[in-house]
């Protein structure tokens, strides 16, 4: 019989009513299970759940890690409640069906749906699975038409609609679609309108803001207790340019409510296309607001001159060059010849101003620590693959021990002959048969490890395989390529041409047997 290895697929989208039992996660994984425990050729690996993810997006973070371990062989079956929970695209749930799940040697069950691509020899199961999905498709455009119908009639009323609320405002604890002004954000808001009405740009005014400590818009809320996090967070928080720009933009501190300024791409997208302001709906004195127009008009003429600048090739931050105070990216001066703090002139931070090294000097430096690096990854990576090359001894050890069980079994067999036609006694026997089983016990236990570390040494031979050209092509750099720099290195700090600090990444066991516990080596 073969053995399936499984991963139970769950998904809630943000459109679900979650209080309803019959969509609930507990639920989908109920009636999984329920079928599983009547399939015992099925073996559950993994459960993977996307919650709040939209049915015809295919770019679920859950389902992304799902695939990669379909490509990776950790699994051969998906197991869902129904193809809904899969995906509502018919288009892409058919080429999933027809195409990919095939070519990966994945059987998909759709329970509900009574589907199972075992039984149908890799087709779709015929013009009923089909339909249905084609009906879940149109059912998600229809829903999707809906929602957004719902929320401009909202909007056009003058509720606020927006998930998260704009920088010196509140939501009114009475009424989450009403703003009141938050005094001590908007003091700051009004203070930045003012600066920028009286001639002050905007890197300026970011620089005023960090010199004087100012908490940055997230800092504010987090402080109020809301969970707001960017994905690209950063350990040291700065006003910046943009933050500022948008801010000044932002017709809400105007008394404004303003809804369908951008729109979906298509039906389950995430990306958004703007639409022209004659599109929008704008519904003026909906809250207080914190400006008057004359005040955002004179602002927005001293900050915005629309003249398109044109920034020198070359100039672009480099992901890995980190100035080590305001943990931001290099970049090269105007004359492209050294490197320097990209945000010096806003941080507020003086020790930004002195990150001034030579750009040839820096790169050379990194590739020289780089290229010994790798060569002391390559010395250790070489050295363990003699050791692991042993695996031959340990496969001896594994049949010895399988024999030798063999023989026990049969010895007690025999002892119990022995004990009837009384060559040995009753308690020679049980002692004997004790001390024969103990061992074989003992065998059990040690066969499937010695084969798991047989197995570990052979995935980390082939990781030292693959290692192996990586390694080799940065012992041959000879430029500053830093495509394959970021593969070893987290991030250079640096403080000047004297000092820099270099940050590797461990999370490759030959990098963290060469440098210990220390992850980062410090140039002085």
């Amino acid at each position: 019989m073969q053995v399936y290895k499984a991963i139970k697929y769950i998904r809630l989208s943000y459109t679900d009513d979650k209080t309803v039992e019959s969509d609930s996660v507990a639920n989908q994984r109920r009636l999984i299970d329920d079928y599983i425990a009547r399939h015992p050729e099925i073996e559950v690996v993994a459960e993977k759940i996307d919650d709040g993810y939209s049915e015809v997006l295919f770019q679920r973070p859950a389902f992304r890690r799902m695939m990669d371990d379909a490509k990776r062989g950790k699994m051969n079956c998906i197991i869902v409640k129904d193809f809904s929970r899969f995906g509502r695209d018919y288009l892409e749930t058919g080429n999933y069906l027809e195409r990919i799940f095939p070519l990966l040697g994945i059987r998909f069950i759709s329970v509900n749906d009574q589907f199972d691509s075992e039984d149908c020899m890799g087709m779709t199961g015929g013009m009923s699975i089909v339909l249905k999905n084609i009906i879940n498709s149109m059912y998600s455009r229809d829903l999707s038409k809906k929602v957004k119908s719902a929320m401009e009639t909202r909007a056009a009323r003058g509720e606020y609609m927006g998930a998260l609320m704009p920088y010196g405002y509140l939501k009114n604890p009475e009424n989450v679609h009403q703003l009141l002004p938050d005094e001590e954000a908007a003091e700051i808001v009004r203070m930045i309108f003012t600066m920028a009405a009286k001639g002050k740009k905007k890197p300026e005014i970011a620089r005023f803001l960090n010199g004087q400590g100012t908490p940055t818009c997230m800092e504010h809320f987090q402080a109020m207790g809301l969970k707001r996090k960017s994905h690209r967070e950063k350990e040291k928080k700065l006003w910046t340019i943009t933050t500022i720009g948008d801010m000044l933009k932002n017709e809400v501190y105007l008394g404004r409510t303003i809804w369908n300024k951008t729109r979906q791409a298509a039906a389950g997208s995430r990306r958004r296309i703007k639409n022209d302001r004659s599109e929008w709906i704008i519904i003026e004195g909906t809250h207080e607001p914190l400006v008057t127009q004359e005040l955002f008009d004179m602002a927005n003429a001293n900050a915005f001159t629309h003249k398109k600048k044109n920034v020198p090739t070359g100039r672009k931050a480099q992901p890995i060059l980190i100035c080590p105070y305001c943990r931001r990216r290099l970049t090269l001066t105007s004359w492209g010849n050294a490197y320097r703090c990209g945000q010096a002139a806003i941080s507020g931070i003086a020790e930004c101003k002195t990150i001034h090294v030579d750009k040839e000097q820096l790169e050379n430096t990194v590739l020289s620590c780089t290229r010994i690096m790798a060569s002391m990854v390559a010395a250790e990576a070489s050295g363990k693959k003699k050791e692991w090359s042993q695996t031959a001894a340990i496969e001896e050890k594994i049949k010895m021990l399988g024999a030798e069980g063999k023989r026990l079994s049969s010895r007690k067999l025999r002892l119990y002959e022995d004990y009837r036609s009384g060559n040995i006694t009753k308690e020679q026997y049980l002692k004997k048969c004790e001390s024969a089983a103990s061992r074989i016990l003992e065998i059990e236990n040690s066969i499937p490890e010695l084969k798991d570390e047989v197995i570990q040494i052979k995935e980390q031979m082939q990781h030292i395989e693959e290692r192996g050209a990586e390694l080799e092509s940065l012992l041959s750099l000879e430029t500053f390529d830093k495509d394959k720099l970021v593969t070893v290195i987290d991030s250079v700090q640096v403080y000047n041409e004297e000092r820099i600090e270099i940050v590797w990444k461990m999370d490759d066991g030959f990098f963290s047997k060469v440098l210990g516990e220390k992850e980062v080596v410090a140039l002085q």
